[in-house]
């Protein structure tokens, strides 16, 4: 079983994504997960800038020289790169949505140049960018419109697109995935990130959200934080609890029992450790109070290698 570093944890890092494999190299990470390019989403500067690091790969600012240098040097390091993800919408409608999908297919475009096999469709929203906004039922019927036009092309490319949980978004549970995964048929190969945090941040029960994936997880995504019933943390995902962000051991979510439960229904995918998700819009001073992320890549390889070892004794 593999593990993956997410390139978050050199979004403040001038080495930027060159970092990110170095440190996975240095600590025994077997692969990079990647984050997409956000200069070019819908929403303005605020949405845009937001989530920015220098770790970012997007197919409108990497020259084609340097795009073959970054792939020659995951193959020095021994280090793939095993997904990017997308934040462009893929269900909006009229020339934005056009637009938002042509970014996808860009992103399909660096995928297979730089022979990523996945593709994450992240921005999964319920927004439509006008005066008219989605029911949720519109938002997910235009979701997998989207994703069906979009597919044949990934398909013909030999990528293929992850799905996740994401709290307040069109997939925010299990059901959801399954639902999105069945309708999309063979459009493409059609994987699910699991993120039983993203659960916990839904206000659901990670571990029965996992049994309910059983089998149909292609990606486990693993990070941990406590929650407080007071706002002194800023990410109040539901209006209710806010979170602090955690080293793997010491958050609420027990990932050894989790990874075990996973194993054991079959999965043998990679496991993606992310130290931190400036999408989730905490103010930017959140991030001064976390650990350094290079101990960061450290400590949790380490973490992860011994939950895995366990698994065989």
């Amino acid at each position: 079983m593999k593990t993956a570093l997410y390139g978050s944890i050199g979004w403040k890092h001038p080495a930027g994504i060159y970092q990110v494999l170095d440190w996975a190299k240095e600590y025994g990470w077997d692969c990079v997960d990647a984050r997409g390019m956000t200069l070019d989403i819908p929403g303005g500067p605020e949405k845009q800038l937001t989530a920015f690091g220098y770790d970012m790969l997007g197919p409108r600012q990497i020259r084609p020289t340097a795009q073959e240098q970054l792939k020659n040097r995951c193959l020095e390091l021994g280090i793939p790169i095993i997904c990017i993800y997308c934040a462009a919408p893929l269900n909006l409608e009229g020339d934005l949505g056009d637009n938002c999908r042509g970014l996808f297919r860009e992103f399909v475009d660096l995928a297979a140049e730089l022979d990523v096999p996945w593709i994450r469709s992240i921005n999964n929203t319920t927004r439509t960018y006008s005066s008219q906004e989605f029911t949720p039922e519109q938002a997910f019927e235009r979701t997998i419109a989207g994703l069906k036009e979009i597919g044949p092309y990934a398909a013909d490319r030999g990528v293929g697109i992850l799905i996740e949980n994401n709290e307040n978004t069109v997939t925010s549970g299990a059901e959801q995935l399954l639902e999105m995964q069945n309708e999309l048929g063979d459009v493409c190969e059609i994987g699910i990130a699991y993120d039983g945090t993203n659960a916990y941040f839904q206000g659901l029960n990670p571990f029965d959200e996992l049994q309910s994936l059983a089998g149909n997880i292609s990606v486990l995504h693993v990070k941990n934080v406590r929650r407080h019933n007071d706002p002194q943390f800023s990410y109040l995902p539901r209006g209710d609890f806010s979170y602090e962000w955690s080293s793997l051991a010491d958050g609420d979510v027990d990932w050894p029992a989790m990874i075990r439960e996973a194993v054991g229904a079959g999965f043998d995918g990679p496991i993606t450790f992310e130290y931190v998700n400036p999408f989730k819009g905490m103010p930017a001073d959140y991030w001064n109070i976390l650990r350094e992320p290079e101990e960061a890549a450290h400590v949790e390889s380490e973490y992860l290698r011994e939950v895995l070892s366990q698994l065989d004794s």
